[in-house]
């Protein structure tokens, strides 16, 4: 099962955002959606994973925290500006994961 955060972002373009997570959750393919994750690597911030990749059970064991749910890369790319300024309004720094954690 992948790890979600309790209250998750999702995209304005999303639709039945629990019924994806659901087929994410089961190994389902869900083409088109993007998730936000905890950046593996931590000299970033956030991690972009387009949800097709989670077919691959290698990926799907190694998936971080998932943060966020978006219905394109376009949009994806929007929620983790509009997350980045948020954080930097909020507490002057990047820190995503603390946020997050946190709230």
């Amino acid at each position: 099962m992948l790890k979600w955060l309790p209250k998750y972002y999702v995209g304005a373009g999303v639709k039945k955002a629990s019924r994806i997570q659901t087929k994410l959750n089961d190994g389902k393919f869900v083409p088109g959606v993007y998730l936000l994750t905890l950046p593996a690597n931590p000299d970033n911030i956030l991690d972009l994973v387009p949800a097709m990749n989670l077919v691959s059970k290698h990926s799907y064991d190694r998936c971080p925290l998932i943060i966020g749910m978006a219905s394109d890369k376009d949009e994806a790319l929007e929620l983790c500006r509009k997350l980045v300024m948020k954080v930097y309004k909020e507490t002057g720094g990047f820190c995503i994961r603390d946020y997050v954690l946190n709230r």
